[in-house]
Parts: structure tokens; C-alpha cells; sequence
């Protein structure tokens, strides 16, 4: 096998399931000695049916009857028949339980790898899910990492075939050493061919496939994410013509992967055969007897039935693990992405508290911040500066692209500013970032609304039974929302769908204030959260969030000055320099 993938496996498996591998291979190693003994067996019954005189002369035979009280041949004969058919249901009864095994390690460990491989995506930085595909990040946590296990398991059984097959040509050298060796050339020669020929194929079809797979899940996302759009524009068909152009070459990829799967046992049992065959109609023909060579052909049957099928199935797992690489390739380079990302975080950031609430009975400083994005050459800010009083509300003002969004995205720590720092009372925020998060309210211009009850979107990732009931309330009634939870039957237990499909816009974004809210924090951040709303519906949030003036320090984000027409301070963003534009009225 590749010892690239052996490379890659020992970094994708964790060190508990090494060691659980290298029991497998022990089981493994046990059932292919049980393998061995029911078919090595076979022998001495066929001898003692076919030539009883050369059983009865062996000494160690003489012995055993001895010891066993055994008085004539068709007494032993019982006997080994009695211990072939022990052996065999007791093999099949362990290999039961080897394959209950191997299945419940498998299975366990696909679901703890595709676990980390979330919470990885989950420890990326904000900068990587500017440009991350959705339908990438599923088909990775989901499909690779089941392909993954399905390549390891074809290892696995790949081994355990291998083992086997090894056990038997054992006793196959010892029962006839010339018909072993030519066995033995066929089957590895037509094996290793096959493999060399099949091998570059299923690799192609492997990553194609996913490619495919990825733009189909990318065509339920986004036909099934923006459904409004699709229905409006009557886009319907269009959505399911990509999805299903690419669905055809997906499932054509895997006809392809399952024929040329099933090709190398039909290549493989015509050849051996044949080679058995005319191995036997040379024999015959150099005059020696059937009959003398009944016993070596019987148990080279019975191991051809096993060994055959052995070849036939390592050509398979070779050609599918080809197939399935592309897949632990990727989940490689994501495993190893937490090492590249802590050597490119900024050592600022390296430790971020223990989540204590940071101080805030002051002000927040915005220090020298310069930030440009990932691959570009513009900067955003240069060495920019802004105070915010505790207590105050600032606007914040500029033009599309201006740069007030990404403000907010490093006020966040979503991203970490190139020079500069945000203090909180004179305290890096980054030392305790966990602390100053606990200060923030965000309230952005589209609520992730999950598709889950009142209750469990007002108290945001916090489990049913850590629900603070009562303070779900109170925020409900800060954000003027109480009348309408009370008008719905089922109350807090209202289901609101989909991102909240089932509310108006104003009461998603009342409900975002109430999140916003639950955690008591100092600060509250608007990023035009209003924008998207009609007159009428802004005016009456922008009112239920001015009941906060002078309570909770504000940052709101506006795109109109009559949204931030009442604030205490706003500020200009442009030309990488945040301007203060008005203080107190003036």
C-alpha cells in the first residue's frame, strides 16, 4: 500500500485509535490462522479416504491415536471430521465478532473525526469564511471524513486478505511447492498488474467525484437558502438543471468506480483457473497419476476457494483505496490546519483569557489600528484612532466599502488587525478576549435566526434546561416583543422556521435586540441593523433602541444620518482614518 496514506492516516487518527488499528490487526492476524487450520485439515481427511496406508505409517498420527484410545482409521477419521467442524464454526463465530469490532471502531471514530474536523472549522479564523464554500465545508465534515474510514477499513480488510492469503500459501509450499510458486506468480503478477492499471484511474474518478459532489450539495444551499428569489424569478429549473447536470456525472463517476471495482475478480478468477488447469493438463500429460495427486489437488481446491477470492478482493480494496485518497488528502490538510493557523495568528492574540467579564467602567479605545484583507493591497484602515465613552451612543457614518463593517469585524476580534490595538479601560482586549466578548451585544442587519422556538433563538446556544426563563422575558419586553410571544398559543414555544421565515422583518430584528440583550452586556453593536427595513419599521426600533441611551453604551452602524441623528458622537470612516464629525449636539 501507498505509504503516503500510511503517513496520512497516523496524522488523522488520534493515538487511542492507533493503538485500536493495531488491535484490529492482532484479531486479524488470529482469524487468518483460523483461516489457515480449516483449510490445512482438509488434507489428512482426503488421505486418510484416498491412501489410509500412508496416514496409518506416520508415527506422529500412530501417537496420536495412542493418546486419544483411537483403534481404527475410520475412528480418526470421525475425530478430524468432529475438529474440522469445531474449527469452522468457531472460526466463523470470531470472525463475527472480529467484524463487530472492526465496524464499531469504524463506525465511532468517523463520527469523532468528522466532530473535530467542525470544531477545526469552528477554530479557523473569521478571514477564512470570507471566501469558504458552504457545500465544501459539508461534503469535508460529512462525505471525506466517511470516505476517510471507508479507505481505512479497505486497508484494513485489504491486511486482513493479505495475512491470509500468506497463511495459505504456507501450506500450499509445503503440499506441493512447484504448483504454489506458479500459483503464487499468477495470482501477485495479475494482481500488481491490475492495481498498476486501475490504480491512476479510480484516483482520477475519486476526485472528480468529489468536485461533483461539492456542486451538488453547493445547488441545494443556495437554491434551498434563497427559495424567495428562486420562486420569484421562476428559477426552478435552472437550480435543478445544474444540480442535476452535475448529479448525472457524480452517480456516472460512481458506475464507473463499482465496474472497474468488480473487473480486477473476473480478471483474476478467469486467470487462476486457467492456470490451475493447464498446470494439471501438464502434469497429466508428463504421465503422472490422478491418483497420486488427489489429495494436493483437493486441498488446493479448497484453498483456491479461499485464495482466489482473497486476490480478487485485494485488487478490489486497492483500486477503491485509489479511489478514496483524494478524500483523506483533503482531510489531512485540514487536520494539520490548526498548527498552520496558530503560526500565522498574530502572538497577540495566542492567549485569550479565561472568560472572566473584562472591566468596563470607562472608555474603548481604538489604538493605531491598521488592517488591510488577505490578498489585497489596499488598507482598510492606517493606523486609525476612535474613543468611545462608556455610557455614550456613536454613529458611525461612510461610504459603501468605506471600511465600517470591517470595524465592527475587529472590534469583534473576528479579525486581527496587522498594527494597533482596542482597549477596554487601558486593558488589551485581546488578554481576556472571551471576557470582552461577555460585554458585547451584536446586532448585524441580518439575524441568524435558527429554525427552533422563541425561547431557544432569545437564549442563543444555551441548552433548554440552562434557560433563564425569566430573563428571556425581560429582554423580550426591552425589545417590545412581549405582546406579540403572547399572542402566539404556544408562546416561547413558538417555532419561527427557517431563519425566522414565519416573523416580519421588524420582529426578527426585535428578536436580535433580545439575544442581543440576554447576557446583560455593556456594549451594544449595531451594524445597520435597521438598514434593511422599511421607514416606519426602523423608526420604531431605532425607538425601542434609544430607550437605551444613557444605559448601555451603543455603536450603530448607518448608512442614513437620520438613524444616528441622536446620537452623542459620530464618526466619519473614510480614507482609512475614522473622523469625528459631532459631539453633544453640536
Amino acid at each position: 500500500m501507498d505509504l503516503d496514506i500510511m503517513k496520512k492516516l497516523r496524522v488523522v487518527l488520534s493515538a487511542k485509535q492507533k493503538r485500536r488499528v493495531a488491535g484490529l490487526l492482532f484479531l486479524i492476524l488470529i482469524g487468518a490462522i483460523l483461516e489457515t487450520l480449516g483449510v490445512s485439515m482438509i488434507l489428512p481427511i482426503v488421505m486418510a479416504i484416498v491412501e489410509p496406508d500412508v496416514l496409518t505409517e506416520n508415527r506422529i498420527v500412530a501417537e496420536i491415536c495412542r493418546m486419544l484410545g483411537l483403534d481404527s482409521l475410520e475412528q480418526l477419521v470421525i475425530v478430524m471430521i468432529a475438529v474440522l467442524i469445531f474449527i469452522f464454526v468457531f472460526k466463523n463465530a470470531y470472525l463475527l465478532f472480529m467484524y463487530h469490532v472492526q465496524h464499531t471502531f469504524i463506525c465511532n471514530s468517523q463520527f469523532l473525526i468528522s466532530r473535530d474536523l467542525l470544531r477545526i472549522y469552528f477554530n479557523k479564523p473569521y478571514e477564512f469564511y470570507l471566501n469558504a464554500n458552504t457545500s465544501d465545508v459539508l461534503r469535508t465534515v460529512y462525505s471525506d471524513t466517511t470516505g476517510v474510514f471507508s479507505l481505512l477499513l479497505e486497508c484494513i480488510q485489504f491486511l486482513s486478505e493479505f495475512i491470509i492469503a500468506v497463511c495459505l500459501g504456507l501450506v500450499l509450499l509445503v503440499i506441493d511447492f512447484q504448483m504454489m510458486v506458479i500459483m503464487c506468480f499468477v495470482l501477485f503478477g495479475v494482481t500488481a498488474l491490475i492495481a498498476l492499471l486501475f490504480k491512476p484511474k479510480m484516483g482520477r474518478i475519486g476526485q472528480e467525484a468529489r468536485v461533483r459532489q461539492s456542486r451538488m450539495y453547493n445547488s441545494i444551499i443556495q437554491s434551498i437558502m434563497g427559495i424567495k428569489d428562486v420562486k420569484i424569478f421562476a428559477k426552478e429549473e435552472s437550480f435543478l438543471e445544474e444540480y442535476e447536470n452535475n448529479g448525472r456525472k457524480f452517480y456516472d463517476l460512481s458506475r464507473s468506480q463499482k465496474v472497474l471495482g468488480s473487473a480486477p475478480r473476473l480478471i483474476i478468477e478467469a486467470v487462476c483457473i486457467g492456470g490451475i488447469l493447464a498446470y494439471l493438463g501438464v502434469m497429466i500429460a508428463l504421465g503422472r497419476s490422478v491418483t497420486s495427486m488427489l489429495p494436493q489437488l483437493t486441498a488446493f481446491a479448497m484453498a483456491a476457494v479461499r485464495l482466489m477470492p482473497c486476490a480478487n478482493r485485494m485488487s478490489t480494496y486497492l483500486a477503491n483505496i485509489a479511489y478514496y485518497k483524494p478524500t483523506l488528502d483533503f482531510v489531512y490538510e485540514n487536520v494539520e490546519m490548526p498548527q498552520n493557523v496558530k503560526a500565522e495568528y498574530n502572538p497577540k492574540t495566542a492567549d485569550r483569557g479565561g472568560g472572566e467579564k473584562l472591566p468596563f467602567t470607562e472608555e474603548i479605545t481604538i489604538e493605531q489600528i491598521s488592517y488591510q484583507y488577505p490578498n489585497s493591497d489596499k488598507k482598510i484602515f492606517d493606523r486609525a484612532d476612535m474613543r468611545i465613552p462608556i455610557g455614550k451612543s456613536v454613529g458611525i457614518v461612510g461610504k459603501s466599502g468605506a471600511g465600517k463593517t470591517t470595524l465592527v469585524d475587529i472590534m469583534l476580534g473576528l479579525l486581527d488587525a496587522q498594527e494597533g490595538r482596542i482597549l477596554c479601560d487601558g486593558t488589551d482586549v485581546l488578554t481576556n478576549y472571551r471576557g470582552w466578548l461577555h460585554n458585547i451585544g451584536y446586532i448585524p442587519q441580518s439575524i441568524n435566526l435558527i429554525d427552533d422556538t422563541i425561547r431557544a433563538n432569545v437564549a442563543f446556544g444555551i441548552p433548554r434546561e440552562k434557560v433563564d426563563e425569566q430573563r428571556v422575558w425581560e429582554v423580550l419586553e426591552e425589545a417590545q416583543l412581549t405582546s406579540f410571544v403572547k399572542e402566539q398559543p404556544e408562546g416561547l414555544d413558538t417555532e419561527i422556521g427557517e431563519r425566522g421565515i414565519r416573523m416580519s422583518g421588524g420582529q426578527r430584528q426585535r428578536l436580535g435586540i433580545a439575544r442581543a440583550l440576554y447576557h446583560d452586556p455593556e456594549l451594544l453593536i449595531l451594524d445597520e441593523a435597521t438598514s434593511a427595513l422599511d421607514n416606519d419599521t426602523e423608526a420604531a426600533i431605532m425607538e425601542a433602541i434609544n430607550n437605551f441611551h444613557g444605559r448601555k453604551t451603543m455603536l450603530i452602524i448607518a448608512h442614513r444620518l437620520k438613524t444616528i441623528e441622536n446620537c452623542d458622537m459620530i464618526f466619519a470612516v473614510r480614507d482609512g482614518r475614522i473622523v469625528q464629525e459631532k459631539q453633544n449636539g453640536h
